[in-house]
């Protein structure tokens, strides 16, 4: 009776409060070594007096609805947190706000969080059901792959799904990064990458992490892409010119998933074509003019086939020949060069020889003294017969005997006087 008295005392408003306890979100997955928010509010009789507040979770023994208390993440009484939670948690503290932060989360944390009031009433005891569920997203990162076929290969036009996650969970916090043969796809940033019609460019390693970090998934997955060849074209091995009598090898070189398992190699020469190997490279050991013409190749594997671009063989004529012409050529002009040479050298000698001759021949003279020789008086006898003369005879020396040459006016003379 005397309870009933008291409630008929009170407000209608105070007497139709509720209990009541609001969780946001209920479930969360949060990175090791982070910090994540129990977002929480509450409402009791404005006619009880609050006395404690604490956020426990279950062992994992226990009920985990919330009817059975665990240990204590936060106690209002500081001597009741367990101490695996001390100094790891927050309280707000605030008028019916019972927020919690939880700091350096480990995969120790994960399980249920209830949050649990007390008042001064003997039952005045009230723990908000559901809780919030707390997972932990242990590292490395790992990329699922999932698509619309449920058995059968990745095929170009099919839809895929690549998931970036974690071996318990996913956090939905980012952004993400993706990469592509570890280089960055700056247009992903979702832990989910959608490629709705995968083409041969799509195929590669993919890995996935968080952005402006250097975490990122151990492993990648190779989107395994299988599409006909791609690309096929023909390269040219050889062992210098395309030169008659020289080495030939054809390549047929393509971008196909799975690899080519067929080739085939035609020749085209005077509007014919014809069939000349089924192997990767087409050899000739010695290319002749006869190999003139137009080749190309196909490249088949399972998903389909392509023909390359025709290429156009042009052989040159024999080698012999030519090298035998400009040997011959250079030879004839070394010869030319030769005589050339020779003949200026021996006009030359013949020039330096006739000048040494002339020099040999009138060699200067440097005797400067008058000659006087061989002067004989004439007889009397010779005298009688010619009076008023006298004369002298000059016998000079042979020409065959030296005799100095003077440069300067030298005079030879005899001496001639008259009879008185």
């Amino acid at each position: 009776m005397f309870f009933i008295s008291i409630l008929l005392q009170l407000p209608l408003s105070a007497v139709l409060a509720s209990w009541s306890v609001s969780y946001k979100p209920r479930s969360m997955c949060v990175f090791e070594r982070s910090s994540v928010d129990f977002t929480c509010s509450f409402d009791y009789p404005n006619y009880h007096t609050l006395q404690t507040t604490k956020w426990f979770k279950p062992k994992k023994n226990q009920k985990q609805d919330g009817t059975q208390e665990g240990i204590f993440v936060y106690h209002s009484k500081a001597a009741e947190i367990d101490q695996l939670y001390k100094d790891r948690t927050v309280y707000a503290n605030r008028d019916k706000n019972c927020s919690l932060q939880l700091h350096n989360v480990s995969k120790s944390d994960i399980g249920k969080y209830f949050f649990r009031l007390e008042t001064n009433y003997l039952f005045g005891k009230f723990t908000g059901s559901g809780g919030i569920y707390l997972n932990v997203a242990v590292l490395p990162f790992r990329v699922t792959v999932t698509m619309q076929k449920v058995n059968g290969h990745i095929q170009e036009g099919d839809s895929v799904t690549l998931r970036c996650s974690t071996e318990t969970c996913t956090p939905q916090q980012g952004p993400f990064a993706w990469y592509k043969n570890q280089l960055l796809l700056p247009q992903a940033t979702e832990n989910v990458l959608q490629i709705s019609s995968v083409s041969h460019n799509d195929f590669g390693n993919y890995s996935c992490g968080l952005k402006n970090s250097i975490t990122t998934s151990a492993d990648g997955i190779l989107l395994d892409v299988r599409y006909s060849p791609k690309n096929v074209e023909i390269t040219i091995s050889t062992s210098g010119k395309i030169e008659q009598g020289n080495s030939l090898t054809l390549i047929c070189a393509s971008n196909a998933n799975p690899a080519v398992t067929n080739y085939a190699w035609f020749k085209i020469r005077d509007a014919n074509i014809s069939s000349i190997g089924f192997d990767c490279e087409f050899s000739i050991k010695a290319v002749s003019q006869k190999d003139d013409g137009q080749y190309f190749c196909t490249a088949k594997n399972d998903m389909g086939s392509q023909n390359s671009t025709t290429i156009t063989l042009k052989v040159d004529g024999p080698t012999s020949n030519r090298h035998v012409l400009l040997t011959a050529t250079a030879v004839f002009f070394f010869v030319i060069a030769v005589l050339l040479v020779m003949f200026g050298l021996i006009i030359r000698r013949k020039q330096i020889t006739r000048k040494k001759l002339h020099t040999e021949q009138t060699p200067a003279v440097t005797v400067t003294e008058d000659i006087y020789e061989n002067l004989r008086q004439s007889s009397p006898e010779s005298e009688e017969s010619h009076t008023n003369l006298i004369y002298a005879d000059l016998k000079l020396p042979s020409s065959n005997s030296e005799r100095p040459c003077s440069n300067t006016d030298a005079v030879i003379y005899s001496l001639l006087s008259y009879k008185e």
